[in-house]
């Protein structure tokens, strides 16, 4: 028992050191409601676990893939790498191409004289939205996922936008992007691959089910906290919609998930190999 003791104190020790250094970064650790990112029309089954459409809200996909896409002139080429990077992984969880890059167009979020109608311009944007009062989502809305069904299949998904509260929040790589004034950091991957999911046909999914979803509906913000990962719920219901190709692992979850985690950490070691070898870096850790 007293060794049990010595580690359990050990362990207190580690988690109030990495509480201290948290508070003295100035990163507000906290977790902000995703609830208000979209408005679900549930399908039979979306709520009931045992149903096969438990966690869809249009079952059919998209009516034609890849989709195409253009993000606003206004993303950074960070805010940009993040949204990218989380789009592949939702590509390797299904094992085939779901997106076609086109490019950037000039407008932006403010753009539009309210939330929907940049379902409009017959293109697939990634917007900021510095006023996200025409919105008319409350503040704390960290980005909305707006989308047409098909016609000709109200299971199907025809046309999609997502748009980035830039207004209330700062989106960047948690990692290394700085406060440069009140708003609270959020990273960029973290979230689009959130809002990715329910573009692609994803609902929330309630921790009581499943803790480690992408899609429940709250995520950490704030300088250096990040997920960006799949949990095997996420995989399995995104393949529900678009299957899984190739080779044999390809439907194998648990491996798809070790493939995106490898490709993390490979994104890690260059990011540290990048401080190591740039000599401008400041090193000072001081705040």
């Amino acid at each position: 028992m007293i060794g049990l003791g010595k580690k359990y104190l050990a362990l207190v020790a580690v988690v109030i050191t990495m509480f201290v250094n948290f508070v003295a970064c100035g990163a507000q650790m906290y977790r902000q409601s995703l609830e208000g990112d979209t408005e679900l029309k549930n399908v039979e089954g979306s709520d009931d676990p045992k149903s096969a459409n438990f966690g869809l809200h249009s079952p059919g996909g998209w009516t034609k893939l890849p989709i195409r896409f253009k993000v606003s002139k206004a993303l950074t080429p960070e805010q940009q790498a993040g949204l990218l990077g989380a789009m592949r992984i939702w590509e390797i969880a299904v094992g085939k191409k779901l997106f076609t890059f086109e490019g950037t167009q000039d407008a932006t979020g403010d753009s539009f004289k309210d939330l929907y109608s940049s379902l409009n311009d017959d293109v697939n944007g990634h917007y900021l939205d510095d006023n996200w009062k025409k919105t008319k989502k409350e503040p704390r809305v960290l980005a909305t996922t707006i989308w047409n069904n098909s016609a000709q299949n109200t299971a199907q998904i025809d046309t999609a936008d997502i748009r980035f509260n830039s207004n209330y929040y700062l989106m960047g790589n948690a990692f290394t992007t700085e406060a440069v004034d009140s708003r609270e950091i959020v990273d960029m991957e973290t979230l689009a691959l959130h809002e990715l999911g329910h573009l692609l046909g994803l609902m929330h999914v309630s921790q009581v089910y499943d803790s480690g979803s992408i899609m429940n509906p709250a995520v950490y913000i704030g300088q250096g906290l990040a997920n960006r990962r799949l949990s095997k719920g996420d995989v399995q219901r995104v393949q529900k919609i678009y299957g899984c190709v190739g080779g044999a692992d390809a439907c194998n979850a648990e491996k798809i998930i070790a493939k995106v985690d490898a490709m993390q950490q490979e994104s890690r070691d260059a990011v540290d190999d990048g401080y190591k070898k740039d000599p401008t870096v400041e090193t000072d850790t001081a705040h």
